[in-house]
Parts: C-alpha cells; sequence; structure tokens
C-alpha cells in the first residue's frame, strides 16, 4: 500500500508525540513519587519536631520551678509560669497531638522502610502520653499546694519539697525519654533524605537516557521524512523566484512528469500556474500602462479645454466689466463709499481674482514641466525655504524647528520644484497648527536615500481622509483646491522619490519625504536618465 505525503507526515509526527509523550509520563511518575516523599517530610516529619522541641523546652523552663526553695520566689516563679502559658498542664493532649502526626500510616507514597522507622517512633510517644498526662496532674496539683493558701497558713514546706523532687525525677525522666525519640527521629529524616536524594538521582538520570533515545528516535523519523520531502525543496526556490518576478516554470524530466504521487501533481499545477500568472502579468502591465496614460490625458485635457478656454477668457471679461463699471459710476458722482454699491463691486472685483488664481492653479498642475535634475545638496534647499518663510510663520505664533544632519545630502533634482513640493507640505502643517504649537523638519538620511521628516502637533487626520489625501480636487478645505498634494506627490515620484503620511487623530501628522542620493557622477547620469524618461513617460 502507498502512503501519501500526509500520511507520511501524520505518522512521523505521531511517533514523535507517543515518543515524548511516553518520557514525559515517566517524568510526570517519579515526580510525583518524589513529591510523596518530600511531603511526608514537609507536612509530618518537621511539624513533629517541632512539637517535640517544645514539649522538651517546656520541661526545661519548668525545672525552675522545681529547682526553687525559697517560697515567696517560688509562688512568684510559679505564677509568672502560668501567666507566659508555659506549665507543662497539658502534657498528655501535646503529646497525643505529635503521636497523630508522627502516625505514617495513612500516607500511601511513604516507602515501606521508612513507614517501619516511623511507627517504632510513633509506638514510643503513645507510651509517653499516659505518663505526660500524669505528670500534667501532678503539676496542676503542685501548682495549686503553692497558690491555693495565699499566705493566710504558712506553707508546708516539707510536703512542697517533696512534691518537687518527684516532678524533678519524673521530669529528667521525660526528658531523657523524649531526647532519644528526637535522636530516632532525626536518624529516619535523615534517611528519608537520603532516599528522597537518590529517588530524585535516578529520576534525572532515567529522565535524561529516555530524552536521549527518543530524541534519537525522532531524529531518525525527521530525516525519513525529510528525504520524502527533498523534492519541495525545488518547488520552494520556483516559488521564491515567482516572488521576484519570474515566472519561468520548474524543469521537467526528458521523459516528463510521470507518476500520480503529491509532489508530481503539485510540480504539474505548479507549472501550469507559472504560465498562468506569466500570462496575466503581461496583460495586467499592457492594461495599467494604457489605463495610466488614457486617464492622464483625459484629466490633462479637460482640466486644459475647461479651465483654459471656459473660465481664463470669461474671469477677466467680468473683471475689465465691473471695474470700467466702478470708473464709470465714480463719473457719473457716485460716492466710492457708497454702501449700496462700491463694496458690492468690490466684491465682484475680489471673487474673479480669487478664481483667476484657481485657474493658474489648475494649469500649473496640469502642465507641470518635467523636472530639470542638476546635482543638489537637500539641505540647502530646505535651509533656504525655512529661511524665506520663516519670519511669516513666526507671525502665526508658530515654532518652526529644522534638524539637519552634520554631512549635506547630495541629489539629484530640480531645486524649483522641490521647494514648491516642500512648502506645500509645510503650508498644511502651519495651517494645521494652532498658536504655541510646534512644526519639526528632520533632515536626514535612511540606508541610501535622503528623508525629510514634517511633523505637526495638529488635530490629526482620520483614516478615511488620509486614503484620499493624494487624490486630485480632494480637500477638507473651505478655500482649497485639492491640487497641492497631489502636485507634491507628482514632483516626489518624478524625482524617483516616494511621499508617505502618518497621523492618528489628536496627535498630529507627520510626512515622509524620501528621494535618492547621488554618490558618484555615474550614478548622476544614470539617475537623470531614469527619472527624465519615467517624466517624459508620463508627460505623454
Amino acid at each position: 500500500m502507498r502512503l501519501g505525503i500526509a500520511t507520511k507526515v501524520f505518522v512521523a509526527f505521531a511517533g514523535v508525540t507517543l515518543i515524548f509523550s511516553m518520557v514525559l509520563m515517566f517524568g510526570v511518575y517519579r515526580t510525583q513519587m518524589l513529591h510523596g516523599q518530600l511531603r511526608a517530610l514537609n507536612h509530618r516529619i518537621v511539624p513533629l519536631t517541632l512539637q517535640l522541641s517544645d514539649i522538651e523546652n517546656d520541661l526545661k523552663s519548668f525545672h525552675i520551678v522545681l529547682n526553687e526553695t525559697d517560697t515567696p520566689v517560688l509562688r512568684r516563679t510559679l505564677q509568672l509560669t502560668r501567666l507566659l502559658n508555659t506549665m507543662p498542664d497539658n502534657l498528655g493532649d501535646r503529646l497525643a497531638e505529635a503521636a497523630a502526626t508522627a502516625d505514617l500510616r495513612e500516607l500511601d507514597d511513604v516507602p515501606s522502610s521508612e513507614a517501619r522507622a516511623f511507627a517504632d517512633i510513633h509506638h514510643e510517644i503513645v507510651e509517653l502520653e499516659s505518663r505526660g498526662a500524669d505528670f500534667s496532674a501532678q503539676t496542676v496539683e503542685f501548682a495549686h499546694l503553692v497558690l491555693s493558701d495565699n499566705g493566710a497558713e504558712p506553707l508546708d514546706e516539707d510536703a512542697v519539697g517533696q512534691m518537687q523532687e518527684e516532678l524533678r525525677e519524673e521530669a529528667r525522666n521525660l526528658d531523657t525519654r523524649l531526647a532519644a525519640i528526637r535522636t530516632e527521629l532525626q536518624a529516619a529524616t535523615d534517611q528519608a533524605l537520603v532516599r528522597a536524594d537518590e529517588t530524585e538521582r535516578t529520576s534525572v538520570y532515567g529522565l535524561g537516557l529516555l530524552s536521549v533515545v527518543a530524541l534519537l528516535i525522532a531524529l531518525g523519523l525527521m530525516y525519513a521524512l525529510l528525504v520524502t520531502l527533498r523534492p519541495l525543496t525545488e518547488l520552494t526556490k520556483a516559488a521564491k523566484r515567482i516572488g521576484e518576478g519570474d515566472y519561468s516554470p520548474l524543469p521537467t524530466p526528458r521523459g516528463g512528469l510521470t507518476g500520480d504521487d503529491e509532489l508530481t501533481l503539485l510540480t504539474r499545477e505548479f507549472n501550469a500556474m507559472a504560465e498562468r500568472l506569466a500570462e496575466r502579468d503581461a496583460r495586467l502591465h499592457r492594461q495599467h500602462a494604457a489605463l495610466l496614460k488614457s486617464e492622464r490625458l483625459a484629466t490633462i485635457g479637460r482640466m486644459t479645454s475647461l479651465i483654459t478656454h471656459e473660465l481664463r477668457n470669461p474671469l477677466s471679461s467680468i473683471n475689465l466689466n465691473t471695474e470700467m463699471l466702478m470708473d464709470s459710476l465714480h463719473d457719473r458722482g457716485i460716492d466710492p463709499d457708497d454702501p449700496e454699491v462700491m463694496p458690492q463691486l468690490e466684491t465682484i472685483i475680489a471673487e474673479v481674482d480669487h478664481l483667476r488664481d484657481i485657474t493658474e492653479e489648475y494649469l500649473v498642475y496640469a502642465r507641470l514641466p518635467s523636472p530639470d535634475l542638476n546635482p543638489e545638496q537637500l539641505d540647502d534647499i530646505v535651509q533656504n525655504l525655512i529661511d524665506f518663510h520663516i519670519w511669516e510663520w513666526n507671525q502665526d505664533e508658530i515654532d518652526v524647528e529644522l534638524t539637519l544632519q552634520a554631512e549635506s545630502i547630495d541629489i539629484l533634482g530640480d531645486a524649483h520644484q522641490l521647494r514648491q513640493a516642500l512648502l506645500n507640505i509645510l503650508k498644511n502643517s502651519i495651517e494645521a497648527s494652532s498658536p504655541g504649537d510646534r512644526v519639526e523638519i528632520i533632515v536626514g538620511c535612511k540606508s541610501d536615500r535622503a528623508l525629510v521628516t514634517v511633523r505637526d502637533q495638529g488635530a490629526g487626520i482620520d483614516e478615511e481622509t488620509r486614503d484620499r489625501l493624494f487624490e486630485p480636487f480632494f480637500t477638507t478645505k473651505a478655500s482649497g483646491t485639492g491640487l497641492g498634494l497631489p502636485m507634491t506627490q507628482q514632483i516626489i515620484e518624478q524625482h524617483r522619490g516616494e511621499i508617505r503620511v502618518e497621523s492618528t487623530p489628536g496627535e498630529g501628522t507627520t510626512f515622509y519625504i524620501e528621494l535618492p542620493l547621488t554618490d558618484s557622477p555615474d550614478e548622476f547620469s544614470q539617475n537623470r536618465d531614469q527619472a527624465t524618461g519615467s517624466a517624459d513617460v508620463r508627460a505623454s
């Protein structure tokens, strides 16, 4: 039975997953075993040690009371001991708690050897429970004997001394037994820690060995899979060529592509796709070139014919006749300050001038000449432009900040057109700013291209407006023509550059202008020929 590539990949993946799952399960099992042993140490042995230590400390503290012979001092010492709650009057209960802590029978994770060792300790503590309870009862009786008379009758010092002697003897015996139990507990704890270390060590070694074995098996499966998928390398290289614009198909063997496996079918489909892409790319290039040329010619033709023949002559006629009418009215005795006539005529003249400016801007955009490319220094162009207009911008209370790099930036360009393009950008930034705002201009280099950054602190531009920003005749200004930014884009593109904008509403707008650098005379000639040729194509 022939296995497909998908089946082989699945089998390899399933095998690798199964192997490492087994390694993981072994690691989890050994970790759980070690966790059980450490839990017994943390939850039982350590608390038991503290309980026995506290009982011993209380017995040693009570020795001070039992060794005191002066009756007044004995009373005060005994009262202080009761106040500090260090009286061994509940020794039986505390030993019972210690015995319950030492009982590890309900813990399944404790090895049998450790369980036996702690079973002996548990048994010895249980045997001490009754003696501890008797000692606590004698302690209570002793305290009652010493403190009950309140000084009304003389204390029976012989009875007190005898009881002290009995309690001292029993306290020494209990202390000795507790010390022995603690010694046994320490030894059992050390053995438990040694076993835990051994368990951890064997787990690490076993897990490491299994991981190496699993890795070797996984590498073997991956190598077999790699051999199966090796023909995909040629397909990958061919796909990269297609991404770079080379639509040549894969070479086929002399006998043609035979077989019915997935790789053969994929190669056939790939070659068919490459041929279709080559045909479509050629068709799209032809259509794009024809459409671009058609639209540009149509736009320029409409603008030229409409603006030149439909607006310029009528506007000039209106302007001339309005001025003649003003002169005629003045000759007939109409006061120039007459609010009924003269202001209206002056308004007509002003609006006609405004329309004439608009028509001139249309003509400039439609008849924008090809750039006269010469070696220029971009930093000088920007510096001169700002120096010429800085007084005007300062009157608007706008802070214009220019940052230049130390080295000069050599480009191939038309200084006049570049100044016009930069001025359009700066005017937009100035108009978008409020008094007190700052407009930053940064001129530098990015890789092998010059970069001019213009950043303002205005209201920003929303996404919909930003997408249409370079469309001819699109504007958000009340009196704008919508040709400033399209003209700027046309100038930059004729210089083989790129312009883009980034903006967030409420956070200002940033324009980026990139232009190619010129580093040598040969490169200058090559760039000038390319730019001139592309400009001629657009102008045609």
